[in-house]
């Protein structure tokens, strides 16, 4: 693995969930790491006021098909879910997450997508 190095992003990722394991060198992968959402508000008199609303963690995915994956068995799967940035040495933590969503398969050009990571907790890792 790559040691880690800052304001270098893309790579080689490995995707693992439950007992599957991914490795892609296009994956898209857009992390959720807040546990809030935090939006503005104007009160009467025009001061701020600010509205915390709890939000799961989480991550959308999208990568190529690597082969037979039971998508059926593996949506219904809790488990622990780990990205690794291979190529820039660093590991993001999924645990007690849950795949959401629905998984479409391109068949021309091998894509899946559709997928999330929801719910858990997140830890990153930093370089391993």
């Amino acid at each position: 693995m790559g040691a880690e190095v800052q304001g270098q992003f893309g790579g080689n990722i490995t995707f693992t969930f439950g007992n599957q394991t991914f490795v892609i060198a296009d994956a898209e992968i857009k992390l959720s790491p807040a546990t809030f959402e935090v939006s503005s508000k104007a009160n009467q008199d025009g001061s701020a006021a600010y509205e915390l609303k709890p939000e799961l963690v989480g991550a959308e995915i999208e990568f190529r098909n690597v082969g037979d994956v039971n998508w059926a068995a593996i949506t219904q799967l809790v488990g622990n879910a780990t990205i690794v940035e291979q190529t820039n040495g660093r590991t993001h933590l999924f645990t007690g997450t849950r795949l959401i969503g629905k998984p479409d398969v391109n068949l021309s050009t091998g894509a899946v997508a559709g997928l999330k990571i929801s719910g858990g907790t997140y830890q990153f890792l930093g370089s391993s």
